[in-house]
């Protein structure tokens, strides 16, 4: 029992540290970034950091990926196959929108990893677009097996759809707009990415 409570806190802290990471990555980028300042904000020795991370690169990639499975653990919700193609659209549009609220430092990092500040991690950050990419795709493929919607590349659509949701919810953040007033939007989103796809039916 003492092991596995062990374990536990182990692991509690570890996620600690990445959360203020993502918080510190966010604010200031992977090479102006402190990784003592990092320790003391997870409330945690200085030296404590090197039992869980090699290094800032190590704790920036964890982060990353850490980051990337929360994430595609939405879209999984999101997408699943519960719904209308539309449904799910709203869906996913609505699970970017509040992980951009809920998990703004999160969303933050993973952005700028692939546009921005911190793009030495891009190829990374790539990878993991690609998860998301895939996932789209699949129920794309789904849907067009139910005869909802006819798409010539289920890769490129599943790119486009990812772009208009998470890109719209960016743009929408930084024009101020709050979770709810993005949310509202989501059928109007669905509307456009259908009209984009066409449907079995036209």
């Amino acid at each position: 029992m003492p092991k596995i409570v062990d374990e536990q806190m182990r692991e509690a802290t570890r996620h600690r540290i990445m959360r203020e990471a993502a918080s510190e990555f966010a604010r200031l980028g992977f090479d102006q970034a402190n990784i003592n300042v990092i320790a003391e904000q997870a409330g945690i020795g200085k030296g404590t950091i090197y039992l869980y991370f090699e290094n800032k690169r190590d704790l920036f990639l964890s982060m990353l990926r850490s980051i990337a499975q929360e994430q595609l653990a939405v879209i999984r919700v999101a997408l699943a196959a519960e719904g209308t193609f539309r449904q799910r659209l709203e869906r996913l549009y609505r699970a970017f929108a509040h992980l951009a609220e809920e998990q703004s430092d999160n969303f933050n990092v993973y952005m700028s990893a692939l546009y921005g500040v911190n793009r030495a991690f891009q190829s990374e950050a790539t990878r993991l677009l690609r998860d998301y990419v895939a996932v789209i795709a699949l129920m794309l493929e789904q849907s067009q097996a139910r005869g909802e919607i006819r798409c010539h590349s289920v890769e490129a659509t599943a790119l486009m759809v990812l772009s208009l949701t998470e890109s719209y919810v960016l743009s929408a953040r930084v024009l101020g707009q709050s979770e709810h007033a993005i949310a509202q939007q989501a059928g109007h989103i669905a509307d456009l990415i259908l009209g984009g796809i066409g449907t079995g039916s036209s």
